[in-house]
């Protein structure tokens, strides 16, 4: 008689608890569900090894005493097949639920070990018990087994594949041993099917490794996920500090991870801090009192300091304000965003409630986005441009607008960045050129043709110039009648892709447009590059045309250059008709503004164009109404 699988069992046991214990631990519900069934494992092994040296001796020793030790050790076997059914309720289950549920379980248990203690055990003395509360002791561990494979298979969905394979090899470990255990009491492998389960579920699910970032050592971003649904479902505080470094020229490889593994070592000084890595090169710090974050602003400030030079590579957001959120994903979202509205004034931003609330709408706007592409709201707006030349309406540009549920109107400014964001710009922007297609279809005499935008989005897409094809020959348009609006991006690759598109669209009969020249950083080689034959005025420097000296001579190098390229200059946001005439003395082709109209729906453009024309040579103090009055803005 011996107890080497005891041992071994106990083994395996104080080895997980020393590297469990060595290694960083957020100590998250499941977490704590997982260390108290290592501490109940090694009580398990404990006693079982305690009962075979008590059989050992029981010449010695009272035989009710060994009895008595014999059923301590039963219990906790009980104890630990439950503890399998309350590791999953800690990973399903939310707080109050887990809460309530395992109260009950523990219950239950208490309630079965009692049961197997109430009938007669026999000590056998090659070491092992048997008898009726050992047979009553399997047919408990066996129901409970059960139980927890129903409630497995009724939450699913729930369990990740990883946690649900580990949780039947623990099961079909447990049943093994213990089956072989019932045929041949002698090979007491109980204790061993506990421990070999706690190894699996160890080695699978909560080895601390897991949730750690190999590269710098700090919790992954699994475990920031993990880690704030749990607060979160908690209600427990939560402060938040991230801290973003700029890759550059000079910070990039080894000295990008140099000064990231720097200000990693400052955030992990702070007591009651817990540091994760983000996306890239993002370090967020989160603590339950805002004084551990003041303490964190603080030293980042100090170290900031110190290093001028890379610290302005480094961008610090906090918020406190985070509880409110329902998620993990809510709050990085919200991270994203307020890292979007940093104005760069302080070296830490902090976002408050106006920031919340703006993020609150943004988000509305993203659902009323997506509400409206599924419910075909989106409408195609067309704003008037004229003609200098032949004095007259002759194209039009379309502009993509949505339409509200009860009839309100959206503006490209509020839902534009929005599709940006999200992903939806190159769906909105095949639609509105569908849309296009078809008014043109429809009123193909109306205009010389329509200039529509294209996002940088679908410029990076491949087969851009197949489906604008496709999508025009649907409706029967002829090319000439497109005139697509392109910006500056810095991308290279965006700009080759962009490049092979144009061609194939040249090739087709389709003209280009560069839009929004003059504004940010707009290079005069777009100008040498691009095969555009219009040049478009950004609003912005139309507008400093008319109220400083060198605007004015920019537009006037911008209309010699244009002209002397054989390219065709427009100029918007012309509102009065001083503008207008300074505008056509300044030789300008188009002109695109409020002065004529603002965007208007397709009947009311068809209308105001047909009024407009058939009216050109209308005189100034003429009789008739002005046919263009009452598209002006109030």
């Amino acid at each position: 008689m011996s107890f080497q699988y005891q041992i071994c069992g106990l083994i395996i046991i104080v080895l997980i608890h020393v590297i469990y214990s060595t290694h960083k631990r957020l100590m998250l519900r499941s977490e704590r569900v997982f260390s108290r069934a290592l501490r109940i494992t090694t009580g398990m092994l404990i006693l079982d090894i305690l009962k075979v040296l008590a059989i050992q001796n029981m010449d010695t020793l009272p035989l009710n005493m060994i009895k008595g030790m014999s059923k301590i050790y039963e219990g906790s076997i009980i104890l630990c097949s439950g503890t399998v059914l309350i590791y999953l309720m800690a990973n399903i289950l939310k707080k109050e639920a887990y809460n309530d549920l395992n109260k009950t379980t523990l219950a239950v248990l208490l309630a079965e070990i009692v049961l197997a203690a109430v009938h007669t055990t026999h000590i056998d003395p090659r070491g092992f018990s048997y008898g009726p509360a050992i047979n009553v002791g399997y047919v408990i561990v066996g129901v409970n087994f059960l139980v927890t494979l129903f409630f497995l298979i009724k939450n699913i969905e729930k369990v990740e594949r990883r946690r649900r394979f580990g949780i039947l090899l623990w099961i079909a470990m447990w049943v093994a041993l213990v089956l072989t255990q019932r045929y041949v009491p002698h090979i007491m492998l109980s204790s061993l099917a506990v421990a070999l389960g706690v190894l699996i579920l160890f080695v699978l699910l909560e080895k601390p490794e897991s949730k750690l970032d190999k590269e710098y050592g700090c919790f992954n971003y699994f475990a920031l996920l993990n880690y704030l649904d749990e607060m979160l479902e908690i209600k427990a505080p939560i402060h938040l500090m991230s801290v973003s470094l700029k890759s550059s020229g000079t910070l990039t490889g080894t000295a990008l991870y140099k000064e990231a593994s720097h200000a990693l070592s400052v955030m992990e000084r702070i007591p009651g801090v817990w540091v994760f890595r983000g996306i890239g090169q993002d370090f967020i710090a989160i603590a339950r009192t805002k004084e551990a974050i003041d303490d964190l602003g603080k030293e980042l400030e100090r170290e900031a300091a110190l290093i001028p030079y890379i610290s302005k590579l480094a961008r610090f957001v906090r918020s406190d304000n985070c509880s409110i959120f329902n998620n993990a994903v809510e709050v990085l979202s919200f991270l994203s965003f307020a890292k979007t509205c940093d104005n760069e004034k302080s070296r830490i931003f902090t976002t408050n409630d106006s920031l919340v609330e703006a993020y609150h709408n943004r988000k509305q706007l993203e659902i009323e986005l997506n509400n409206a592409l599924i419910e075909n709201r989106i409408e195609t707006f067309i704003q008037p441009i004229y003609s200098v030349h032949d004095k007259r309406i002759s194209s039009g540009e379309a502009l993509a607008r949505i339409r509200t549920r009860d009839g309100k109107i959206l503006m490209p400014s509020d839902f534009i960045p929005v599709a940006e964001q999200n992903g939806s710009i190159s769906e909105l922007g095949y639609k509105i050129f569908e849309q296009t297609c078809e008014f043109i279809s429809k009123n193909m005499d109306l205009l010389d043709y329509i200039e529509i935008n294209l996002s940088v989005v679908q410029c990076e897409d491949e087969g851009l110039s197949q489906k604008l094809i496709e999508i025009m020959d649907r409706y029967h348009v002829p090319p000439q009648k497109i005139n697509l609006e392109i910006t500056e991006t810095a991308s290279i690759v965006t700009k080759q892709k962009l490049l092979k598109n144009m061609e194939r669209m040249l090739e087709h009969g389709v003209t280009f447009s560069l839009d929004d020249f003059g504004k940010g950083e707009s290079n005069l080689m777009y100008m040498v590059d691009m095969p555009v034959s219009i040049v478009k005025l950004d609003f912005d420097m139309s507008k400093s045309y008319f109220k400083n000296d060198k605007a004015k001579y920019v537009v006037n190098a911008v209309e010699g250059m244009s002209h002397g390229l054989n390219m065709k200059l427009v100029a918007e946001g012309i509102e009065t008709e001083e503008e207008l005439r300074a505008m056509e003395k300044q030789r300008v082709d188009y002109i695109q503004g409020y002065y004529f109209s603002r965007p208007l729906p397709q009947d009311e453009f068809v209308d105001f164009v047909q009024n407009y024309n058939a009216n050109r040579d209308m005189e100034a103090g003429n009789e008739k109404e002005d046919p263009i009055e009452k598209f002006r803005p109030a």
